[in-house]
């Protein structure tokens, strides 16, 4: 097939997904914090964000590779919180990226 082949030494590397359907068994891992904060979370005593939380992570834990993505509603407020993060963070890819 070849006439030029150049081979590199072994390298162990951590587990990493062949196919994107061995992503679903580690999203438990991704999503540990799940509903549970720390008492020093900004949110642990905001009944509101728990709950919005919990929705935002029972639809990801739920989620399979090939399932289409559900639709999630934001809020005004999630919406403009998430547009000033866009705001800040895009000057910074240009830099730090």
């Amino acid at each position: 097939l070849t006439d030029k082949l150049l081979l590199l030494d072994e390298k162990d590397v951590h587990w990493f997904p062949r196919h994107i359907s061995e992503l679903d068994s580690i999203a438990h891992r991704t999503l540990d914090a799940g509903v549970d904060l720390e008492s020093d979370h900004p949110g642990f005593n905001d009944p509101i964000y728990r709950e919005r939380r919990a929705e935002l992570a029972k639809n990801a834990l739920e989620h399979a590779w090939d399932k289409p993505i559900p639709h999630i509603e934001y809020s005004k407020e999630e919406t403009e919180t998430w547009g000033a993060v866009w705001d800040q963070m895009e000057g910074l890819w240009k830099k730090h990226a």
